[in-house]
């Protein structure tokens, strides 16, 4: 899989403006904090390319927020851009694969 890294972020950039939010959920009501109770979350660990890691290290002290937040956040916006089926093809399109271990 091509790392996020290599591609032109004006490519990644067109792809995602490409497809359109659900104009039935406004962004701004994108709920981030529906599991706000300790007990409702889940950890979950993944491995990034380095650019990715320096900006989101960068990002996160710049404005003083953590991560994992950061993450969560970026998450919620990206299922809310659609169903699972249109985000599978986005995916796909993106570089995103089966990682084996």
């Amino acid at each position: 899989m091509p790392e996020e890294s290599t591609r032109p972020r004006s490519e990644l950039e067109k792809k995602l403006q490409g497809q359109e939010a659900p104009r039935s959920e406004p962004a701004a009501s994108i709920d981030t904090h529906s599991a706000t109770d300790a007990s409702a979350r889940n950890k979950l660990s993944v491995n990034v390319g380095h650019d990715i890691s320096e900006r989101l290290r960068s990002l996160a002290y710049t404005h003083r927020l953590s991560e994992s937040s950061i993450v969560e956040v970026a998450l919620t916006m990206f299922f809310a851009r659609g169903d699972d089926a249109l985000l599978g093809v986005l995916l796909r399109e993106l570089g995103a694969t089966l990682r084996r271990r």
